[in-house]
């Protein structure tokens, strides 16, 4: 019995994993190569920003709605519907050039996109045991650092040849990837269990005497918005790396066909910091992790345009994708620690919400200064805005604040 209670990788935990999983891969499938897409169609870097404005915006707006829907309908139902509409976008991205009709797809992109990454986020404190939630968090978040680790290199395979039917196959490879998600949702049964027999550990009773609810401020529980902040400024500055490294890398010349590797190379200091820290975090909380992880970002960002070669822009993908890996999952768990378990459905639109918020506000600054004064800018600026980050989370967020 007490295996079964602290068992982590259950069969539910896997199947909402693989869901999750597909629909990542298409998130750096786009991440990598639609700042080139958009270059091709316009000529400009700034309509990529435009692209992720959209896609950003149209999440964050859903994600209230999408955690509403996953704590009173289901957090399955609303995964499988989510991943249905990110199957629709990817099919119709491949049939249209149209500038204003890509802006209306990112759009249902981002709704889909939203709806299974908040419900699959909040899934996760529903099934693994409560004194592992830090360590499953971790494991969990590993379905992004598998598709950061592969992805960008299948999606610059796929568009290597830089014409209009190479991208299309890109959109279509994408749409697979998200039915596979789509079919995985379908096998998650611990809702359907708990209808008919609710666990000993998981009572009423038992949950809602955890912590009780909180104030609630537009949907969110109050003491989730101090976390939120730190994480909408952190993607705000990383936003650099994530939407422009690859027109970065080509405006230095390097060879674009090779860039995949800083995305490898970072997730794989990602899976290092997975597999070591969650533990941590679990048994010392999140301050000893969070703190130098913040530090560590925000220097990675300030060498990025010193970097004299490729090597070196790999080599410093390291100690940015060890201290990305450990940021993450380390807010998200204090997030649900700090709410009512009812409102999980909430959490995890606040977290995912701040996300989008900071590629939203991060990706058309981040194009707008790189069009206007150059990458050593951009990448000076998300160096500030960690810093800023770091400041926030020791004076008002960390665990010796909470308590």
């Amino acid at each position: 019995m007490q295996e079964n209670k602290t068992r982590l990788f259950s069969r539910d935990y896997i199947f909402i994993m693989i869901a999750a999983l597909g629909t990542s891969f298409v998130n750096y499938f786009f991440f990598s190569s639609l700042s080139l897409y958009a270059e091709k169609l316009t000529g400009t870097v700034a309509f990529a920003g435009y692209l992720s404005l959209a896609y950003s915006v149209t999440a964050l707006v859903s994600r209230p709605i999408s955690g509403l829907l996953s704590d009173r309908h289901g957090r399955v139902k609303t995964i499988i519907l989510g991943t249905a509409l990110c199957v629709l976008a990817c099919v119709l991205y491949g049939f249209t050039t149209n500038l204003i009709l890509l802006l209306l797809i990112r759009v249902l992109n981002g709704i889909g996109m939203s709806m299974n990454t908040t419900s699959a986020g909040a899934a996760v404190p529903d099934i693994v045991p409560k004194e592992r939630l830090s360590e499953g968090l971790g494991y969990f978040g590993l379905y992004t650092t598998v598709a950061q680790a592969i992805g960008p290199f299948i999606a610059l395979a796929i568009i290597k040849g830089g014409e209009l039917r190479d991208y299309r196959m890109l959109f279509f490879t994408s749409a697979v990837f998200c039915g596979v998600s789509c079919i995985s949702g379908c096998f998650v049964k611990y809702e359907r269990g708990m209808k008919r027999e609710r666990p000993a550990n998981r009572t009423p009773e038992l949950e809602q005497a955890d912590i009780p609810a909180g104030k609630v401020i537009f949907g969110f529980e109050l003491p989730v918005l101090g976390p939120a902040l730190v994480m909408m400024l952190y993607f705000f500055g990383i936003s650099s790396i994530l939407s422009f490294m690859t027109v970065y890398g080509k405006s230095r010349e390097f060879p674009v066909n090779q860039l995949g590797w800083f995305f490898f190379v970072s997730a794989g200091g990602i899976l290092l910091s997975r597999l070591l820290f969650g533990r941590v975090v679990d048994k010392r909380g999140g301050d000893v992790i969070v703190i130098p992880g913040l530090i560590a970002t925000a220097a990675s960002l300030a060498v990025v345009p010193l970097v004299p070669s490729l090597p070196y822009l790999i080599l410093l993908a390291l100690p940015y994708g060890v201290a990305s890996g450990v940021i993450g999952p380390s807010i998200n768990a204090a997030m649900f620690k700090r709410c009512s378990p009812g409102r999980r459905g909430s959490v995890s639109a606040a977290y995912f919400a701040a996300v989008d918020v900071g590629i939203t506000l991060g990706a058309p600054v981040m194009g707008w200064i790189a069009d206007s004064a150059g990458f050593f800018w951009v990448y000076l600026l998300s160096a500030i805005v960690l810093g800023l980050a770091f400041l926030i989370y020791v004076f008002f967020v960390s665990d010796k604040r909470y308590r």
